[in-house]
């Protein structure tokens, strides 16, 4: 900001140098990107913050899934294989997932 000040400074005071104005300080109020520019801004910034809520919410179903096999596991509530325990890790997963649309408008 303070780069662009100096540069409206020169800017301006060169040009209404020839009317008699001295300027000395020129302080932009406000910089904003142009409405093509800004739209572009916005949909990256809406984008980003989409990708952390989807991970987070992926980090979130699958600490469920962990906690639910394992809890089950101890209280001796089912005795899985390694296939057994992939198909109730998918089954869960995808349970969680779609209830977590559910719930999310």
């Amino acid at each position: 900001a303070e780069a662009a000040g100096e540069a409206l400074t020169r800017l301006v005071a060169r040009e209404t140098g020839a009317v008699g104005l001295e300027v000395y300080s020129v302080r932009p109020a406000r910089v904003e990107y142009a409405p093509e520019v800004a739209e572009a801004m916005h949909r990256r910034s809406v984008a980003a913050l989409d990708a952390r809520d989807r991970a987070g919410a992926l980090t979130s179903v699958v600490d469920s899934v962990e906690d639910t096999v394992t809890r089950l596991a101890m209280r001796g509530l089912v005795d899985l294989d390694d296939g057994e325990r992939k198909v109730l890790v998918r089954d869960l997963t995808v349970a969680f997932c779609a209830g977590r649309r559910e719930t999310i408008p």
